[in-house]
């Protein structure tokens, strides 16, 4: 079993506490939907009319937080947020954050992810666009690939994800079903770091994707969204499908194709019949899987354990251990009230990666379990520290994670 460095998160823990008593006294704004500020780490919070002071305004806050992919970061983040046109006091706010993120392994992250309405909440655009430079290890394509695989190499990125939605009912983009285009604009320039490495192969065995690129797609997205709240449902169902081709007449140095399937469910026993009263006991159950076709470079492929849009996908895994075309995934969480603002919850996951979807193996899945602690920073919004532990069956590996609101 590989150890984690106890002296960097430790250093999260004590960040996170002192962090504590500036969200006390300034409480943490930004979008219900969850918000990327990198692949590996999330640092999400919310704003809604019945609770923010005031209509307009901004706040700057630090964001600790800590997982295997990136040990300790900080994030230094700030966020303006103003009312919707015509929007009334059970509106969502427009809401712009932008943050700089380091973290102890060299990494340096520079986002900005907008959420505006329009159309009385009918429309809504959100995006993600980064600049970053983010070492990290590459251990080759596939399910089963040996420790001794792992090399260094090191991405300089620059993107533009994002969606445009539009409410099918017309009762707005939180109350019902969404149709709408999803863009995916994004260069990466690959640093290989190990001479005679896998990413330095060439001819047949070379790694798609190896000298780096740009990956450009245009698609067509579809939800169906009744979650009571977004970062921290009780009760409720997500169902999302994406279908995104991407061409080189988008100017991608790539071509193929990506569909993308989440699916949710919350059941909650026992609710509190106020937030201040604690946490609920929820179980909260996700499929997810991501099947590519064509020429995907492996830097966006499939990966097992990793943070994709806001999910923490496996706990347990490095991220990016496993990686493929194809990506299936079941993972199951209770979460349980512990006493005053402190909760409880025990997770288990199983999924596995393969180059297409018929050879998807169930023989070889990667199991992995966990728990972890909640701690409610603001209890009505369901604002909370989140610490977890997962280990990993398939590579014996336990490591910790430290960030904000649920996992999915």
């Amino acid at each position: 079993m590989k150890n984690f460095s106890l002296t960097h998160f430790a250093t999260t823990i004590i960040l996170i506490v002192l962090n504590m008593s500036i969200v006390e006294i300034f409480p943490l704004y930004a979008q219900e939907s969850s918000m990327t500020v990198t692949m590996a780490t999330v640092s999400t919070t919310i704003v809604t009319a019945a609770t923010a002071p005031a209509r307009i305004g901004w706040r700057i806050l630090p964001v600790p937080g800590y997982a295997p992919e990136t040990l300790l970061s900080l994030t230094i983040g700030g966020l303006y947020y103003f009312p919707q046109e015509g929007g009334d006091s059970n509106s969502r706010l427009n809401q712009i954050f932008g943050g700089m993120q380091y973290t102890l392994r060299n990494q340096f992250i520079v986002s900005v992810l907008p959420e505006l309405y329009f159309n009385h909440g009918n429309v809504r655009l959100f995006g993600q666009f980064e600049v970053s430079y983010y070492p990290d290890y590459f251990y080759g394509v596939g399910n089963n690939l040996p420790e001794s695989n792992r090399e260094p190499f090191a991405i300089s990125r620059a993107a533009a994800i994002g969606s445009l939605w539009f409410s099918l009912n017309g009762k707005g983009i939180k109350n019902g079903i969404n149709a709408g285009m999803y863009f995916d604009f994004d260069y990466q320039n690959i640093k290989p770091q190990q001479a005679d490495g896998i990413l330095e192969r060439m001819g047949t065995d070379s790694i798609p994707g190896r000298n780096g690129g740009l990956l450009a797609g245009l698609g067509l997205t579809l939800n169906y969204d009744s979650r009571d709240l977004t970062i921290a449902a009780r009760t409720g169902e997500l169902i999302e499908m994406r279908i995104l081709p991407y061409t080189r007449l988008l100017g991608s140095n790539f071509e193929g194709w990506r569909g993308t399937l989440d699916m949710r469910k919350y059941w909650t026993f026992n609710t509190p019949t106020a937030e201040s009263e604690g946490f609920g006991h929820t179980l909260a159950v996700q499929l997810y899987a991501d099947a590519m076709m064509g020429d995907i470079p492996f830097f966006r492929m499939g990966l097992l354990g990793a943070n994709i849009g806001g999910l923490a996908l496996a706990r347990g895994y490095y991220g990016g251990r496993f990686r493929d075309k194809f990506l299936g995934l079941v993972q199951a969480e209770y979460r349980f009230p512990i006493w005053w603002r402190f909760g409880g919850v025990v997770f288990g996951a199983t999924g596995n990666v393969a180059a297409t979807p018929s050879a998807f193996d169930l023989t070889t899945l990667k199991h992995s379990v966990g728990l972890g602690l909640r701690f409610a920073l603001i209890p009505e919004e369901r604002i909370n520290l989140r610490i977890d532990f997962g280990y990993g069956f398939a590579t014996k590996t336990f490591f910790p994670y430290v960030s904000f609101t649920e996992a999915f």
